[in-house]
């Protein structure tokens, strides 16, 4: 039954990033439902940190919903981070990581800072992709490639596929809204 909840959490998970990488609204409740399921995915092989994010990804995902349903013209809505923006997410990101790292790694999880990594800079992407921002994606290529190599370690082999396929869209993802921005720009 497990691989079954992860295959469909998967699948749901691929709806979710072609249709954002689309600029389509309904990506949101797909990528709400994949969440959850990984939810207990992730709880059940003891990725604590990525069950956190997921149910960020829940909330995140309720507020992306609601913010781009309000937006009259979505495709002008794409915007850019400044140096400046770059920064600080990188560097807010570059505190957490240690942080959470050596908490999760108390409780025994063997891939804590790696975790972290995941889970904290996916809390910045999932914030910036909400925003429409299109440098998002780019955070999203590293940090989906980083998640698939956490995920082939703990033997989710799905979900490791999933992880891959996200990373290729998200270079999709960042050329459309990159050509949005300039047709309508």
């Amino acid at each position: 039954m497990d691989i079954y909840i992860e295959y469909l959490a998967v699948v749901l998970g691929i709806v979710y990033v072609l249709l954002a990488a689309h600029g389509w609204v309904w990506c949101w409740p797909a990528g709400i439902l994949s969440s959850l399921l990984y939810i207990w995915i992730n709880t059940e092989h003891q990725l604590y940190q990525d069950a956190i994010l997921q149910s960020y990804y829940v909330i995140a995902g309720i507020y992306g919903w609601c913010h781009w349903q309000r937006q009259k013209d979505a495709l002008n809505s794409i915007t850019r981070l400044s140096l400046s923006q770059h920064l600080f997410w990188l560097i807010t990101g570059a505190v957490l990581v240690p942080l959470f790292g050596y908490g999760f790694a108390q409780l025994g999880n063997a891939l804590s800072y790696l975790d972290a990594s995941v889970m904290v800079f996916s809390f910045i992407a999932t914030w910036l992709t909400a925003r429409k921002v299109l440098e998002s994606w780019m955070y999203w290529i590293a940090i989906d490639l980083i998640a698939a190599v956490m995920y082939g370690l703990k033997g989710l082999q799905p979900t490791v596929f999933l992880y891959v396929i996200y990373a290729l869209v998200a270079v999709y993802g960042f050329y459309s809204w990159r050509k949005m921005m300039v047709q309508h720009g």
